[in-house]
């Protein structure tokens, strides 16, 4: 629609265009990549843009606000249409992007289940609202603000109830370490991945362990180790990433379970998280980083 020659063949997608112009595109998913490529597109192109349906998240918001200060004309985000008119060249800059979100999710999950007094700067409440509200509870507190978030947990989690959806609904990208301290709880947690297919390679992990997760479709039952009428042990053992977030979902359940576990895969982890070993360490962890296979 912008006038791109767009050519797919086992070599991959390749794109040419002498320039680009402005077009209405109706977006079929508010997918967040896409939004981004298409305003990286729409700030250079000749003419107005207009993107319907587009991605709300925080990242999208930071984008725009960093195009922005480089010299683009847009308008409308945060909203599900957004408005970018094209200028001949953007210039350098100066900005800060908003903070890790899914880093900061990550850490609520891992003191929630662990316990703890964690204190995480850098991260705004708003952007973890339906994170939190999975959460908290009578023995897991979070307070913040748009900067700051503080979690107070005894360690004991309950279970949920969650459904992944686009912002500012449930992440997906924490679905896996929701699921991981899920399988720490005191009932039978219910987890509908409506977002990607197939993204319970962890619960397959966990479940190496004796975690008992059942995966009907893309909803995941799991049945909390520490229920009162039932309960049962999680042993530690090893265990293999296969994606980003699900290698962190490993790690959280390798701080709660006792004794020393494994876990492999850190190329994967390593795309998201910056030194995880330090950061968990940091917070009383005891995780070692080591070559062998």
């Amino acid at each position: 629609k912008m006038g791109a020659e767009i050519t797919v063949d086992q070599s991959g997608i390749k794109c040419r265009a002498a320039k680009l112009i402005g077009a209405k595109i109706l977006m079929k998913y508010p997918s967040v990549g896409a939004t981004e490529n298409l305003l990286m597109c729409a700030a250079l192109a000749k003419g107005r843009t207009t993107l319907v349906n587009c991605a709300r998240e925080p990242e999208i918001v930071s984008l725009v606000e960093c195009l922005r200060a480089m010299g683009a004309r847009i308008r409308g985000e945060g909203t599900s249409v957004i408005e970018i008119e094209g200028v001949k060249e953007l210039s350098g800059a100066r900005f800060t992007p908003v903070g890790d979100r899914i880093v900061a999710g990550t850490l609520l999950c891992a003191a929630s289940v662990c316990g703890g007094d964690v204190q995480i700067y850098g991260a705004n409440k708003k952007h973890l609202g339906a994170v939190i509200n999975a959460l908290q509870n009578k023995d897991c507190k979070i307070e913040g603000d748009d900067n700051y978030l503080r979690v107070r947990s005894n360690g004991r989690m309950h279970a949920v109830r969650v459904s992944t959806a686009p912002y500012p609904l449930f992440p997906t990208d924490m679905q896996p370490q929701l699921l991981s301290a899920a399988c720490f709880s005191d009932g039978v947690s219910v987890i509908d991945e409506t977002v990607f297919e197939n993204r319970f390679a962890h619960a397959r992990e966990l479940a190496k362990l004796g975690a008992r997760i059942k995966i009907t479709d893309n909803t995941a039952l799991v049945e909390g180790c520490c229920k009162s009428d039932s309960p049962y042990m999680i042993s530690g053992g090893q265990m293999s990433a296969s994606d980003l977030r699900g290698g962190a979902a490993l790690c959280i359940a390798a701080l709660k379970i006792s004794g020393e576990s494994r876990v492999y895969g850190l190329e994967y982890i390593d795309r998201g998280y910056e030194n995880i070993e330090d950061m968990f360490c940091s917070l009383g962890g005891y995780v070692l980083r080591t070559k062998d296979r």
